[in-house]
């Protein structure tokens, strides 16, 4: 159940931190009703990551063996993905080769949205990957219903609870509306140099944590 655990928080850190999704919620936050619409957005997160990790994951939980071919793809894949993710904080940490605009564009339509373009702009832009990854590791788990809840909500805590935090700080310390849109228009505008740093930190973790799974499955 540890290194379940362990895995689990990995996982959400790297869906609390997804650069696009923490980008879309300061987007929404920005536009018209922005204080009601970023909630709609978050459950929107959190309405897919659940689907993926409990359902997928009660249905796949403890069916691979984590010593088995199946077990040791998954886990390669966990140091695959960290890997992938440690290259492209590399990549970002270099000079675009032209400006980039302010917004970008797959982002435009998050402006001034009501709730349920929210809801569904949350359930598009959330981070798939720790989710699924979360899931992976639940199949090759050997654990109690009950672990399983636990280990979902150590996810949970991780992967909803960064956004709901930095939601909540950049609306209470953002008294006046021209210091939220400071704040917003300070992460638009460091998006590359934040997301670089996310990947590189994010990918070290996943990849630190599929090794070290990968010694304890051949152990």
């Amino acid at each position: 159940m540890t290194d379940l655990v362990r895995t689990l928080i990995v996982c959400g850190l790297i869906s609390g931190t997804q650069p696009f999704t923490i980008l879309g919620m300061f987007l929404v936050l920005g536009g018209e009703q922005g204080t009601r619409n970023v909630w709609w957005y978050l459950f929107g997160c959190f309405s897919i990551q659940f689907v993926i990790v409990v359902i997928v994951g009660s249905l796949v939980e403890g069916t691979v063996a984590a010593d088995s071919t199946g077990g040791h793809s998954l886990i390669g894949l966990r140091i695959l993905a960290g890997l992938v993710l440690v290259g492209l904080g590399a990549w970002l940490r270099r000079p675009p080769r032209r400006e980039a605009p302010d917004t970008p564009k797959a982002f435009d339509r998050l402006d001034n949205v009501g709730a349920g373009a929210s809801y569904i702009g949350g359930i598009l832009i959330a981070d798939y990957q720790g989710s699924v990854l979360a899931a992976g590791a639940l199949a090759t788990a050997q654990v109690s219903s009950a672990d399983q809840l636990v280990g979902w909500a150590v996810y949970c805590l991780f992967a909803t609870g960064i956004p709901v935090v930095a939601a909540v700080a950049t609306i209470r310390s953002a008294r006046a509306e021209a210091r939220l849109h400071r704040t917003i228009d300070w992460v638009v505008t460091n998006r590359r140099t934040l997301a670089s740093w996310i990947c590189l930190v994010g990918g070290l973790l996943l990849f630190g944590d599929g090794l070290a799974s990968w010694v304890q499955a051949g152990s």
